[in-house]
């Protein structure tokens, strides 16, 4: 395939809500557990592979996070941005679900600016969304599935030489001629994983070939803490009930049965590279003792022949033997552990779908830190099926009973499931037998609930123990209350519990405030009092940052290796 001097494809991410500058929004625990911000400014990791898989194949590609560049530069002017643009499609990821107000508003500004360019939306939710979204003039296309490498160099082929659409796999499209929107088979779903890689590498080039160094950052701050990730499947055997990315709801909606591994070896190529580029933790995306131990323990020993001194952040979909850590132990200089009972309810936690008892996750937390393991994360969640507020505040209980038994090296952590029930998921297909009630249903509701200034107003469902606003109350109760916790047992600082403390309290002043000033008669009153509040709200926002401290893994030496980037990129040149 030639090369072009045109960008064939411009990879944009939007931020979760367009333009959150102007509106008022309240800081609301949403994205605290996980890098990115309130807005979400994270792209996913498919978007460098994507990026990768097609200049490999001969076409250009870029990536910009806007999210990113709005969030860190107040002044960015989007549409004049896009307007600078002239790539043959543009792509828009709809992965989660809480980006589909800014995916569609970011469609339109491409739209507005490049009336003739079209415009692509893949990931998740725009498969599950695929038909919808094909009702918003400004979409052109939509890839669906979970893996849609392929299909993009096929759609991005077919766009280059004027048509051909028929024959790209797993796509959704509008007939120009008719207007009839049709949908093309689901069948491309790859059982391995072979075909992609070398995505860290790919990136860095695309940021020095269009000199934008500032559009390609995972989330805000990233030069600062350039955390990085590798992918070890794609899929899941597991079922729990709130998870869009469960075994049943990639069946169903994703056409994916089993999960699609890449090799032990290609994931040790890829942890090489990025030890190479910076010091920076790395996350190894799912479980991999999913395909058995015998797969965990190679990809492990593929690890400890790099002894990479990054730390190592690996995922436990449930617990694992003594050996698992032990093999962890000795190959991985630094190694770290999250896992996510969601509850110290074992009742409660099976009927989510996670069968596992205290003992066992007791067990694996003594395993790990015995073998060397420096941080175990435990995440529990807020919203799941059966639990009332006195069930939360035990399981803050809970959380003092491990860091008394554990010390500090055990971090729990605490959040909601929200905004919305994962489309796709058990607890969303099956409401009313899992105790919800779905209070958003067509992708066009979770656009309007996501401009609510208040988060309890976006959440998309109640249970039948606790309605929205015992959701709210019962989040800050336990946040605030496992601040202390932490405090007590010396897990973080005094000063740091106490400016928590504020920003906390600080929150739920100003959603009260909000509550009242919608009561105010005067209408002039009540929007200088929103203004003010809105003012509050930016200010809380930058001290918002502050949560994600906790969830921050240490640097090992420098961040950034310039001398072997260097090499690396030149390297690369030299091959290709």
């Amino acid at each position: 395939m030639r090369l072009t001097k045109q960008t064939d494809l411009v990879l944009l991410h939007p931020p979760s809500v367009y333009d959150f500058r102007e509106k008022l929004i309240i800081p609301s625990p949403i994205a605290d557990l996980v890098p990115s911000g309130p807005f979400f400014e994270m792209y996913p990791i498919g978007f460098s592979f994507l990026g990768e898989y097609l200049e490999r194949h001969g076409m250009k590609v870029r990536v910009i996070n806007l999210a990113a560049r709005m969030l860190e530069q107040p002044s960015f002017d989007v549409e004049r941005h896009l307007s600078r643009l002239d790539p043959r499609a543009f792509g828009i990821s709809l992965h989660w679900l809480p980006h589909c107000h800014g995916a569609v508003e970011i469609a339109r500004l491409c739209k507005r600016t490049h009336p003739d360019i079209p415009v692509i939306m893949g990931g998740y939710s725009s498969t599950i969304f695929h038909r919808e979204l094909l009702e918003y003039p400004e979409i052109d296309f939509v890839v669906r599935g979970d893996s849609t490498e392929e299909p993009l160099l096929k759609l991005m082929t077919a766009i280059r030489e004027g048509g051909g659409y028929k024959s790209v796999p797993n796509l959704t499209w509008r007939d120009k001629t008719s207007g009839q929107v049709l949908e093309n088979p689901l069948d491309y779903v790859p059982r391995d994983l072979s075909h992609i890689g070398g995505n860290y590498v790919y990136m860095m080039r695309a940021a020095l070939r269009h000199g934008d160094l500032r559009g390609v950052r995972a989330f805000k701050g990233w030069w600062s803490y350039p955390m990085t990730a590798v992918l070890t499947c794609k899929g899941c055997l597991k079922n729990c009930t709130f998870c869009g990315g469960s075994a049943r709801a990639m069946s169903k909606c994703f056409s994916r049965r089993g999960i699609a591994l890449r090799s032990p070896l290609d994931i040790a190529k890829d942890v090489k590279s990025i030890n190479a580029i910076t010091g920076a933790p790395i996350f190894m995306i799912g479980d991999i003792r999913q395909p058995g131990d015998d797969y965990a323990n190679e990809v492990l020993d593929h690890l400890g022949r790099l002894a990479p001194k990054n730390h190592m952040v690996l995922e436990l979909f449930e617990p694992a033997p003594r050996e698992y850590f032990e093999r962890a132990g000795r190959n991985l200089p630094h190694f770290d552990l999250e896992i996510s009972p969601e509850t110290h309810d074992e009742g409660l936690r099976r009927a989510a779908g996670k069968p596992y008892t205290n003992e066992q996750l007791e067990s694996n937390i003594t395993w790990a830190l015995e073998n060397g393991c420096c941080k175990v994360d435990v995440f529990f969640m807020i919203g799941i099926e059966g639990q009332d507020r006195e069930s939360v505040m035990n399981t803050i209980e809970y959380c003092s009973y491990l860091l008394k038994e554990f010390g500090t090296k055990v971090n729990p952590l605490v959040g909601p499931l929200a905004p919305f029930l994962d489309p796709g998921s058990i607890n969303r297909t099956d409401a009313d037998r899992h105790g919800y009630t779905v209070l958003l249903h067509s992708l066009e509701d979770h656009r309007r609930a996501l401009l609510e200034p208040h988060w309890r107003d976006l959440l998309g469902y109640r249970t039948e123990c606790m309605d929205r606003q015992e959701i709210v109350d019962a989040t800050y109760q336990a946040l605030l209350e496992l601040n202390r916790v932490k405090a007590s047992h010396g897990q973080i600082s005094a000063s740091y519990a106490e400016s928590m403390e504020k920003f906390l309290l600080d929150t739920i002043a100003l959603l009260g405030r909000l509550d009242s000033a919608r009561d105010i008669g005067d209408g002039t009153r009540r929007e200088a009092e929103l203004a003010m509040i809105k003012l509050e709200a930016d200010q809380l926002r930058v001290t918002s940052d502050l949560v994600k401290e906790e969830l921050e893994w240490p640097i090992e030496g420098a961040k950034f290796r310039y001398l072997s980037i260097a090499k690396l990129l030149l390297g690369r040149r030299r091959a290709a």
